[in-house]
């Protein structure tokens, strides 16, 4: 991290939610109930960018195998997490789970305060000052040239003028990696990245809801939550191994689980009659889910390497977007057909159209390997 690091980003990320949880368990509308979540969402992206780079720094030439064990923690805890909040619920009220929960989320910021991330000083990192030095000298340098044109106070304040404005421009540009936009395949891979936040929201939104459309029952049909996190758990901790291995490419390995993700959502309208098939897609998906979410970082890792921390806060961004627009189209979908089996082809089209980006990708990335 550029401003912070990973410990004191994951410790604001962990007080930002903690607070935000606690407080919106005192909500008396939805507005004020909103105001809190959009808080928590803040803290929570602090943390989960921060995590990243330690990993990345720890595990430099294994950062699949380490990402993908990282993030299966969030796999557990999706499945963990639901059952103890009902259960609370009912002991408690919502009230006092909200309060509960908020008190449980600052163990984020134990976690950052135990974190020690490895201090490599990227050479890209280091260069603001030199280069406002340097802007300081022409500047300097081109005032003096021009004495004798402009009177001394008209001279001064056009300078403090161009500095300002030079440092302005060079703050973002490192802050915020802005010269990875001018990369086509980082801009064609952040299209990738919103349609994988797309068929990821979907496909979490509607799997219990057709399943209890479909008359499967409620207890069956939360079960179909627990089989796709299992199968979202083998994705999340197997696909690593594979490529630090140098078996797979991790371009290719995120477009063939997209792949299957797109058959499975395919297939999904000819298996409704039976809850065992349905079972079965859902696991199936759940392993091409698990695998595509880190995926996402390893291939970016290999776009922008390991200089540009800031791509991952691009990436998350990118898929962010996605997620709200997949639900957005997913619930647009059921409303005018009035199933279920048409959001998913939807689901499967857009996989499809995320496969047919991420091979232009690997395509790319090969042709710029290649000069």
């Amino acid at each position: 991290m550029k401003v912070w690091d990973s410990r004191k980003l994951t410790i604001a990320g962990g007080l930002l939610a903690g607070i935000g949880t606690v407080a919106a368990s005192f909500s008396c509308s939805m507005t004020q109930m909103a105001a809190m979540f959009a808080l928590i969402s803040i803290g929570l992206a602090f943390i989960q960018v921060a995590a990243i780079k330690p990993t990345m720094d720890y595990f430099p030439e294994s950062f699949a195998t380490a990402n993908g064990v990282a993030l299966s923690g969030g796999t557990i805890g999706v499945m963990v997490l639901p059952p103890v909040m009902d259960r609370l619920v009912e002991l408690y009220g919502w009230r006092t789970a909200f309060a509960l929960l908020g008190a449980f989320s600052f163990n984020y910021v134990v976690s950052g305060a135990l974190l020690r991330p490895l201090h490599r000083m990227r050479a890209s990192y280091t260069r603001l000052p030199d280069k406002m030095n340097d802007t300081d000298a022409k500047t300097e340098k081109s005032g003096n040239q021009s004495d004798q044109y402009l009177s001394p106070d008209r001279n001064t304040s056009r300078v403090n003028i161009k500095k300002v404005f030079s440092i302005i421009l060079e703050v973002l540009r490192e802050r915020f990696d802005t010269q990875a936009l001018a990369d086509p395949i980082f801009i064609i891979y952040q299209v990738a990245c919103v349609l994988n936040g797309m068929v990821y929201s979907m496909w979490h939104l509607f799997l219990i809801p057709q399943s209890l459309e479909l008359g499967f029952g409620d207890k069956p049909s939360a079960f179909l939550a627990t089989y796709g996190g299992l199968g979202a758990l083998v994705g999340r901790v197997g696909h690593g191994s594979i490529v630090d291995s140098g078996l797979i490419k991790a371009s290719t390995l995120l477009a063939l689980s997209s792949l299957v993700f797109a058959v499975c959502c395919g297939l999904n309208p000819l298996a409704t009659s039976s809850y065992d098939a349905i079972a079965i897609l859902a696991t199936i998906s759940g392993i091409a889910i698990g695998a595509i979410f880190p995926l996402c970082f390893v291939v970016m890792r290999e776009i922008t390497g390991d200089q540009q921390t800031s791509a991952f806060s691009w990436l998350f961004l990118s898929h962010g977007g996605g997620q709200l627009l997949g639900g957005f189209l997913a619930g647009l979908i059921h409303d005018v057909t009035g199933m279920y089996e048409f959001a998913f082809v939807g689901m499967g089209a857009v996989a499809t159209v995320l496969v047919a980006i991420l091979v232009l990708t690997r395509c790319l990335m090969l042709k710029r390997a290649s000069k």
